[in-house]
């Protein structure tokens, strides 16, 4: 996945976070990772896989498909 587009994503999950009330450490639990690890993938310190950014996109109700569509990655 290119930088830009990647970068537009974890916005896009950020925000919708946010929306949803969420912490950080409530997404990184549903995901048995901790907080910190949780904060770099949403910074792009760590390598987002699409395996992991579907149990994401499910924790935060994100259609996967809308949510490539919305960055022009499809």
């Amino acid at each position: 996945m290119y930088e830009k587009e990647l970068n537009r994503i974890l916005a896009i999950v950020k925000r919708r976070r946010l929306q949803l009330g969420y912490s950080q450490m409530f997404v990184a639990e549903k995901l048995h990772i901790t907080q910190n690890v949780y904060s770099k993938i949403e910074s792009n310190k760590i390598k987002l896989t699409v395996c992991r950014l579907s149990i994401i996109c499910d924790i935060l109700d994100i259609d996967v498909i809308e949510l490539m569509r919305s960055v022009n990655t499809i």
